[in-house]
């Protein structure tokens, strides 16, 4: 395929072997003074019965090959990761136990075969009985055990400590899918509790020194020097170029006060995170902040890689546009000799439902992009001295702004924004087109793992409301991928739905944050589906509410930057997050420029709807949104403690901040935020709460206080998710006892009401939808089916005339009807 293509593959092969002998050395494999870094390691089989929901085949399991050798010095991860509060298995365990705890599928979407490509997953576990993530293991459907890496994902942090979802990676081959058959381009596999490692061949070696960090899996090696930062690929250097607003490049890579991380660390995939922020000198001199992610994968020439661009200033109370001409990744020895380019320069029907991700291809590397067509502009370039760029934004165009691009020649990122682009690069020898064009598509549409609803619903940990979760039948498979009409291709509200910063967003609230009506997202429908095209959907939107919207500062932390910073989610549909100082006041140190202008808004607390971030982490495990809740982890304890000198006490406000402030505490384990969380109602809460019915509107100041349903729904909702993360909340229970009562005897599902009179409402109102699950929840909880009971009614007859907004008749993972679904199919009962 390529120019010289022997005397090419001659040559990566000298390289290639002259890597592996240098890590080898740095393994202490050169010297015969030194033990041998290299052991051998046998697979564990279990001898047990399996235990569980299903069996596994009757198989006899193949007989046990000879392993490869194994990393013996790999790198240590700092002491406060999640996957060192406890060593990888049990040393306490004496013997294996194996208990099968569910099947999964593995579905192909993109309509190739998927050939030794890597697969992440989630599953979630039930509470109080496992602690260990490697003791666990994964069976294909010979019952053999296959290479896996398992991490922690999260924990009950507030009560034992057991494992809560934990994340796996494995590597697989898939059949072809082809569109409308359902039974097509899958395999199903076991997850099975107990240990028994099966090594995997060219399997990741990390060492670290003081210097550098090397990864090699045997067939490519990265190198990371640390000061200064060289980041060396079988491909040469990696570097990253950004052009400033006056032209000048500034190598991001020379950035002082760089963070190096590793990640993720394991024998099947290890990730290193580098970083650096934002540095604020002047409101036209801001130096970019970055985070890049490397992913390197066990017996694969593969090595994904996300940059992330940010405009975070930390050493500023207000701060600017961050504008710039271009930004790109470079690569320097990519063995090309001539000049080829590919561009996403505008709106193209065809190429963004054509499926793969952008590509092109040189003699040492094919690289690839995600969302290429999507996200346009992007560019990809090889040129004939050797060298490969990724135009994350193209010097050749400008910011596409909504529906069009700007006048001037320029980009910029809002204060407080931070967006990523994803990549992979494909390092091995011999490409052909077929590989090329397999590896693009099943980049742009991975393959996707999909837990049976029987196994959410038994360990009832990954939803919302103690996790129950109604089996639904789900609607018959059409096809795996999105599917575009044509309104996605013309202007809605003022937008089309690609573009930089317009896919996977909200187009009708990006700027529009507190527009009336509606409630809630909720991206849970893949739960029920198992469909993979409502993981992308879901995925695509948790990473548009993290790279569109300028709500972030990285490397922010309560304690040392409050006081300095100030930041706050008020006042209602606010331009920004950073300090109020009242309507009207600037918070910007530069206006924008011609033809620029505000990007989006950030979320206010009144509409801070951020759910499906979570219900998208907890199918993905994506780093990057767990960046995030670090970031949001500390930023909301300011809301938490009512240092914000403005603070939104509405019910909903009080609801939605509780809610982020919780899944922040779910995904993070900070400490500081959980002790708050868990004396919340009592320090906080518990000041505003009136007579005589003991509930609260926000306020004590009112002299005839009312209170909406709907907005109390949004509050006992994080109630009830607050009851069941900590131990010892009798305050909470009684606030929502408080709460349900009060609806169930006076309120009626009404709208705005007297919450100190003794009036009986007679008319519901639509938007009381939010209530519904909450009261049949605590039906449930105290076993007294008379708050379940008005709550059906409210919905299958109406309250005065009135039935709530929404859809009840079947649960697909919406915002609505959960618990309704859940408690008639308890009860067998009917839905109308």
């Amino acid at each position: 395929m390529f120019t010289l293509k022997h005397f090419i593959i001659t040559t990566l092969s000298i390289v290639f072997l002259v890597s592996a002998l240098l890590v080898l050395s740095a393994c202490g494999g050169g010297d015969s003074a030194k033990p041998s870094p290299i052991v051998e390691k046998t697979t564990e089989q279990s001898t047990d019965t399996d235990q569980g929901e299903e069996q596994d085949p009757e198989k006899e399991p193949e007989k046990e090959k000879e392993e490869e050798p194994v990393c013996e010095t790999q790198a240590t991860l700092a002491e406060n990761h999640f996957d060192t509060e406890y060593s990888y298995h049990n040393p306490q365990a004496s013997t294996v136990k194996d208990q099968l705890l569910t099947s999964f599928i593995v579905k192909e979407s993109a309509g190739v075969a998927a050939v030794n490509y890597p697969v992440s997953m989630v599953f979630p576990l039930p509470p109080g009985e496992h602690f260990y993530a490697g003791e666990f293991h994964i069976k294909n459907d010979e019952g053999v055990v296959i290479p896996a890496q398992f991490n922690v994902l999260n924990r009950w942090w507030a009560k034992d400590r057991s494992l809560r979802h934990v994340q796996a990676h494995f590597t697989i081959d898939l059949p072809v899918y082809t569109t409308g058959k359902p039974d097509t381009g899958s395999k199903r596999f076991y997850l099975h509790a107990g240990k028994a490692d099966a090594v995997a061949k060219n399997s990741v070696c990390t060492v670290e020194t003081d210097e550098e960090i090397s990864i090699s899996n045997g067939l490519i090696t990265l190198n990371i020097q640390k000061n200064p930062l060289i980041i060396t690929t079988p491909a040469g250097q990696l570097t990253s170029l950004f052009t400033t607003e006056k032209g000048i490049v500034d190598k991001s890579f020379n950035h002082k006060d760089i963070k190096i991380e590793l990640d993720e660390l394991g024998a099947q995939r290890t990730v290193v995170k580098i970083s650096s922020q934002t540095d604020y000198m002047s409101p036209t001199d801001i130096k970019h902040g970055w985070a890049l992610r490397l992913y390197i994968h066990a017996n694969s020439h593969l090595v994904k890689t996300d940059f992330q661009l940010q405009n975070s200033a930390l050493n500023t109370v207000f701060s600017a546009p961050l504008y710039y001409k271009s930004h790109q990744l470079r690569l320097d020895g990519v063995g090309a000799t001539t000049t080829a380019e590919l561009k996403a320069d505008n709106l193209e029907r065809e190429r963004i439902t054509s499926q793969g991700a952008g590509y092109i291809g040189s003699p040492k590397v094919a690289v690839f992009m995600r969302d290429f067509w999507q996200r346009f502009p992007n560019g990809l370039q090889v040129n004939d001295d050797g060298s490969l760029d990724v135009e994350l934004y193209p010097a050749w165009s400008k910011q596409y702004l909504n529906n069009d691009f700007v006048n001037g020649d320029y980009y910029w990122l809002d204060d407080m924004k931070q967006t990523y682009k994803e990549l992979l690069f494909d390092f091995s020898e011999q490409k052909t087109d077929e590989d090329i064009t397999r590896t693009s598509l099943h980049f742009q549409y991975p393959p996707v793992a999909i837990i049976p609803q029987s196994y959410y619903q038994k360990t009832s940990v990954t939803l919302e409301l103690g996790g129950y979760f109604p089996l639904t039948e789900p609607e018959t498979e059409l096809a795996r991928l999105p599917q575009y009409s044509d309104k996605d291709f013309s202007p809605l509200h003022g937008a089309y739905r690609f573009g930089q910063d317009n896919f996977g967003i909200d187009l009708a609230r990006k700027l529009a944050t507190s527009g009336t009506g509606g409630w809630p997202y909720s991206n849970r429908k893949f739960f029920i589906s198992g469909n993979p095209k409502d993981y992308y959907f879901a995925q695509n939107m948790a990473k548009a509410e993290i790279n569109i919207r300028p709500q972030w500062l990285s490397g922010y932390t309560h304690d040392d930057d409050f006081d300095n910073v100030m930041p706050t989610t008020n006042p209602y549909a606010g331009n920004t997050w950073r300090k109020f100082l009242g309507h009207g006041v600037a918070t910007l140190t530069r206006s924008y420029i011609e033809d620029s202008k505000r990007v989006a808004k950030p979320r206010d607390d009144q509409h801070a709807w951020f759910y499906h971030v979570e219900q998208a982490y907890l199918m993905s495990g994506n780093k990057w949104l767990k960046d995030w809740y670090e970031f949001m982890a500390e930023f909301k304890q300011a809301y938490i403690q009512e240092l914000d000198p403005w603070p939104d006490r509405s019910n909903r406000a009080e609801g939605h901040s509780l809610s982020v402030a919780l899944s922040s505490y779910r995904v993070t384990d900070n400490k500081k935020l959980g002790q708050l969380l868990k004396n919340y109602t009592s320090t906080i809460h518990s000041k505003y709460v009136l007579a005589p019915h003991n509930i609260s509107v926000g306020t004590i100041k009112l002299t005839n206080p009312k209170a909406a349903v709907f907005q109390q729904g949004f509050l006992v909702k994080v109630f009830i998710d607050l009851y069941n993360e900590f131990p010892d909340q009798e305050v909470t229970l009684n606030l929502i006892h408080n709460h349900v009562e009060w609806n169930y005897l006076y309120a009626n599902y009404s709208y705005y009401r007297s919450v100190v009179d003794y009036q009986v409402n007679t008319k519901a109102s639509g938007s009381s939808l939010s209530f519904v699950d909450a009261a049949i929840w605590y039906s449930l909880y105290v076993e007294n089916p008379k708050y379940a009971d008005h709550a059906i009614h409210f919905v299958q007859y109406g309250i005065g005339g009135n039935k709530p907004y929404g859809s009840w008749d079947k649960w697909q993972g919406q915002y609505e009807a959960q618990l309704y679904n859940y408690y008639l199919q308890k009860h067998n009962r009917a839905s109308d």
